[in-house]
Order: structure tokens, then sequence, then C-alpha cells
């Protein structure tokens, strides 16, 4: 699944939809996920081509609301397992997915840690955190449930501001 749902503040626009290259970065994250996915996802941002998820608990919960409305409909799909991306990381090293995705255990990037995969049974758990109010931030998701953090990859560039789209096209062609 795909992260697309943040209000990019600091951005300016419309995160996903800001071109790099020629493509747009929601783009960019969905063709990382393909090798690796039966069924792509889209949380929080529409796209005609896959299926968009809302958020839960409620709509307003950031990144870990995408996550658990993702999990839900992975989970109600039969699916054990979700890999997640964000929309603003064009250059995720394919070997890091790999090793994600192979991975029977919630696991997720060092550096960038809604990069992950998450079994799928942990839906209702992470709606449980989020209506009880607990902290919205992925890593302490993650160490709440014992998630594994993947090292050894260069860092992940993501994308806040439009200067970095600027300067990573500059670097990248």
């Amino acid at each position: 699944m795909v992260l697309a749902g943040g209000q990019a503040r600091r951005f300016g626009e419309d995160k996903a939809m800001a071109l790099y290259r020629g493509r747009r970065l929601i783009d960019w994250s969905l063709a990382a996920l393909e090798p690796y996915a039966e069924l792509l996802l889209v949380s929080g941002h529409e796209h005609p081509k896959h299926l968009v998820v809302a958020d839960l608990p409620e709509a307003g919960l950031g990144p870990l609301g995408g996550l658990a409305g993702a999990l839900s409909i992975a989970a109600n799909r039969g699916f054990s397992h979700l890999l997640s991306v964000p929309c603003d990381t064009p250059h995720i090293p394919p070997a890091l997915l790999a090793e994600l995705a192979s991975s029977e255990e919630a696991c997720y990037a060092e550096s960038c840690p809604i990069i992950g995969c998450w079994p799928t049974d942990l839906a209702p758990a992470l709606i449980a955190y989020l209506a009880n109010g607990m902290p919205r931030a992925v890593r302490r998701w993650a160490a709440h449930v014992g998630a594994t953090a993947i090292g050894g990859y260069p860092e992940i560039e993501n994308i806040n501001h439009s200067a970095d789209l600027a300067a990573l096209a500059q670097r990248n062609g």
C-alpha cells in the first residue's frame, strides 16, 4: 500500500501528484511495490487504477490511520501481510523491499519506518491503539508491537518540501 494522504503543508501542494523525472511521485511508489504485491492499495488519495483505502478508526490520524485502514482491507481479502511505502520516497532500494516482503514478522526500514511489512492480524490492535489516543508515531507503534528495524541500506530520501524535490531532481537528472 502507498500512503498518500498527508496534507503536504510543508510541500505546499499535492505531493503525490508532484512530478519527478516526468512521473508522479505516487506512481514511483506504486511501481516500487508492483513486484512484491498481488493487490495495490492507496491510502488517502484517489487513484484510477488502484483501490483507495480510508483511514481507521477515523480520518486525520496520520500514517498510522492509513496503515490501519489498509491492514483491515488486506486482512478482509485474505492477505497475511501488507507492505507499506509512502508516496514521497521515489528511490526505495528494491533489495530492501524484497527483504521486507519476505519477512513473516513485523519489520520496517530503520531510516524510514513507514516502509515496512506488517502482518494483517495487527489491524485490530492498531485500530485500538489509535482509538485509545496512543502516540501516532510509526516508530512508537512499531516498538509497541515488537517490529524489527531493518538497517544496512542507504538513507532513503524523503521529500518534505518542494526544494527537496528540486534538489533530488538535480542530483538524479
